[in-house]
């Protein structure tokens, strides 16, 4: 029991962070957008229990998107993570910037 809990894993699905922009968008500036998961009875190389990790990078595009009104989408995306640990629970925060189209 031990052996099978100590190789599971989790996975999110694929995240599409920048798809093809329509002809003649408009560029609205920059943007950014960050979402966090929380683990508990984290270690650095398994993490037991997570909360919120399977639509991190999703719920990080659409808060960049939303961050700038009028925006639809974005164009020239980053990623950037962000990991914390105390003890046996941790914080791993993904943050989304591009550019805002519309």
């Amino acid at each position: 029991m031990l052996a099978l809990v100590a190789s599971s894993a989790c996975a999110s699905g694929w995240v599409d962070l920048s798809p093809t922009p329509p002809a003649g968008y408009a560029n609205l500036g920059p943007a950014e957008g960050e979402a966090c998961a929380t683990y508990l009875l984290a270690l650095p190389w398994h993490q037991f229990f997570a909360f919120g990790a399977g639509d991190r990078l999703l719920r990080a595009r659409e808060a960049a998107i939303a961050s700038v009104p009028d925006a639809t989408g974005l164009v020239d995306v980053t990623l950037q993570e962000r990991w914390a640990y105390w003890l046996l629970f941790s914080r791993r925060c993904a943050l989304v910037r591009g550019d805002a189209i519309r």
